[in-house]
Parts: structure tokens; C-alpha cells; sequence
């Protein structure tokens, strides 16, 4: 039983929560607000009643939530909340924004979401998470890549390591673990999309991410994926040198011509696969980011500029796919590299605003 007056928001009074009108992409998580404060409220009960703005209001209304939001796109993710005695505001610069608010505040409640399905409450004794009952999210982004720049928006990115399968096994729990995280934008390698089974369950997380406004993205650490391992028993030339010796683990040869166009049909392939997809991640092995090809011809470039090539190849071909996609990519800082970036690649911690979230609905 919670039956405690948190700094700023006594979670036992009868709290209406009023929404903004036909905002679907609000309505989950406005029905977790109202679970969550029912479930902290004394004796168990106090289930806040939902009315949207346009409604007719309670003649007797002690203590409301009001919800509100600009009518923009999912890329102004921004956010405030404040709390009051008998008043409790949310604004989100966005529907994206609204539940990124929605779930900053739940979260300040000390209600968390470890893992898909899961959900815990917090200790009894617990006091609100912001001493001034209040927050505001105009920052950048966080999860995968973080941006260092004071630009006002704050995006987070989770990029599977894994196939779909094994990464999100229900597409709804998935999708409502990723938001509650206020996960902006969902990743998935470039395999997913490749099969009949993968597709499927992407459309089916596709659906239920639409619920909260989050977008799915392809790609990660993918880059190596552009030239298949399996081609190294008949073909160890396209695979980089170490010590003299070819090595099928990580990445490849990229001044190799014939790898070029081995990287043109993988690319074509897995990239038309991916459909609407705008965001693409081309990201070097994980942690091996400098350890790439010393064969005679490749000693002349340096591990950052050979990853640039193999990135300009599979760029060239997104270009004349979806001119409107891009890719992103990681480098090791400080270099200076001697190959141009095509027009649609971008380093992660150069990504423009306006490329943040390009899907516009």
C-alpha cells in the first residue's frame, strides 16, 4: 500500500488527467500514467478518470493532470513536466515528446521497466526523484552515439545487437520497454530485413513502436556484414592482412576492386530489403574500429580511411536507392583523412538535427 504525499504530487487525491484531442500516438502511455498513479494511490484505488480536452469537465474536479502537446513532427522529442498540489503539467514539443515526458515523470515516481514485460515499484518509503518536482529535456542524444553539442534535442537510440528474433520476442512488450526507456528510435541489423520471418516481425514491432511515435532504423555494427564471411574459403583475398597472412575475423580489403562490388550487391540487397527505412548504421566490429587491412596496397591508407571506403561504396548505392536515406558512421577522432565522405554518409557525432529523426509522418 503507497500512501505517501511525494514532494509536489500527493498521488491519493482522485486525479483527472485531461489529454489532448486525437493524438493516438499518446493514448498507451496516458494509460500508463493512469495505471501507474492508480497503483501508488492509498488503498490501491484511485484510479484516475481520462477526459480529453474537448470533453465536457467534472463540475467538481479537486486535483488534475493536464496533457499537452504541439502538433509537430517526432524529431522535436523535447519535453517539461512540474507538479503542484492540485495540479500536474506535462508538455511535449511532439507526440514523441508527450510520452518521453509522460514516462520522465513515472520514472521520477521511481517506477522502472529492467526488461520487456517487466515492471517494478517502487519502495514505500520513497520520495519524488526531482527535489524541484520538476524536468526539463532539451538536451541531445544519448544510447548509442552521444552528440556533444547544445543543440535542443535530446535523442536516444537502441541498436540490437542481435537478430529480431532473439531482440524482440513480443513485438508489443518490445515496443512499450522502449518507450517507457523513452527509446526515440529503434535499430535493427541489416540481417532482420533480409528474410521473410525477420520482415514479419519487423512490421509487427513497426506497428506497435507507431503507438508511442518511434521509428525503426537498420544497421549497427553492420559494416563487415557488406561482405559475407562465407566467401572466405574461396575468395581470402577480399579479407584483410595481418602479419602477412589473410584473416577471416573483421571487416576486409577494401582497395581489393572485386570487394567493391561485392560490397554494390550486398548493399543493393539488404538495403531494398530495408523498404522505407531512412537511417542506415554502418559501424566498424565492435571495439575493433583500427584493425583493418595491411596488405601491400592498403598500408597507404590508414584504418580510418579504408573504413571510409567501404562506407562510400554501400553510400553509392543507398544514393541511387532511396536518395532521401542516409548512413551513419564511427571513426576514431583526430585523424585526417584523405577520403572525401560521400553527400549521404554522416559521422554520428556529426549528425545534423534536421537527420536525427528523417522519417517524417
Amino acid at each position: 500500500m503507497y500512501n505517501i504525499i511525494m514532494a509536489g504530487f500527493d498521488y491519493s487525491k482522485e486525479w483527472l488527467i485531461i489529454t489532448p484531442d486525437d493524438i493516438s500516438q499518446v493514448e498507451k502511455a496516458v494509460g500508463d500514467l493512469a495505471r501507474c498513479v492508480g497503483l501508488l494511490a492509498a488503498q490501491g484505488g484511485n484510479l484516475p478518470k481520462i477526459v480529453k480536452a474537448s470533453d465536457p469537465m467534472p463540475s467538481e474536479t479537486a486535483a488534475i493532470i493536464v496533457l499537452n502537446c504541439d502538433n509537430t513532427g517526432p524529431e522535436r522529442n523535447g519535453f517539461v513536466w512540474r507538479t503542484g498540489p492540485d495540479r500536474m503539467e506535462i508538455y511535449g514539443e511532439s507526440a514523441r515528446g508527450l510520452c518521453n515526458g509522460i514516462y520522465s515523470f513515472l520514472a521520477a515516481l521511481g517506477i522502472s521497466w529492467p526488461a520487456p514485460g517487466q515492471e517494478k515499484l517502487p519502495p514505500q518509503d520513497y520520495t519524488l526523484a526531482r527535489s524541484s518536482a520538476c524536468e526539463t529535456s532539451r538536451l541531445k542524444m544519448e544510447a548509442s552515439a552521444v552528440k556533444k553539442s547544445s543543440a535542443n534535442v535530446h535523442w536516444r537510440r537502441f541498436v540490437a545487437e542481435e537478430e529480431i528474433h532473439k531482440a524482440a520476442g513480443n513485438a508489443e512488450a518490445f515496443a512499450g520497454w522502449a518507450a517507457r526507456n523513452r527509446f526515440d528510435a529503434l535499430g535493427f541489423p541489416l540481417a532482420s530485413f533480409a528474410s521473410e520471418s525477420g520482415r514479419q516481425k519487423l512490421d509487427q514491432i513497426k506497428t506497435a513502436a507507431a503507438e508511442y511515435d518511434i521509428t525503426l532504423e537498420a544497421g549497427g555494427h553492420d559494416l563487415s556484414s557488406l561482405v559475407p564471411r562465407r566467401l572466405f574459403f574461396l575468395q581470402r583475398d577480399y579479407f584483410r592482412m595481418e602479419n602477412g597472412k589473410r584473416i577471416k575475423q573483421h571487416h576486409f580489403c577494401p582497395t581489393n576492386p572485386e570487394v567493391i562490388k561485392v560490397i554494390g550487391r550486398e548493399a543493393n540487397k539488404l538495403f531494398s530489403a530495408a523498404g522505407e527505412i531512412k537511417t542506415f548504421h554502418l559501424w566498424p566490429d565492435t571495439g575493433k574500429d583500427t584493425v583493418w587491412c595491411s596488405c601491400p596496397t592498403c598500408r597507404a591508407f590508414t584504418p580510418q580511411e579504408q573504413n571510409r571506403i567501404g562506407v562510400n561504396a554501400a553510400a553509392d548505392v543507398l544514393a541511387a536507392i532511396n536518395p532521401h536515406a542516409f548512413v551513419t558512421f564511427f571513426e576514431k577522432p583526430g585523424g585526417e583523412e584523405k577520403i572525401p565522405l560521400r553527400k549521404n554518409v554522416y559521422r554520428m557525432e556529426d549528425l545534423p538535427e534536421e537527420k536525427q529523426f528523417p522519417a517524417k509522418r
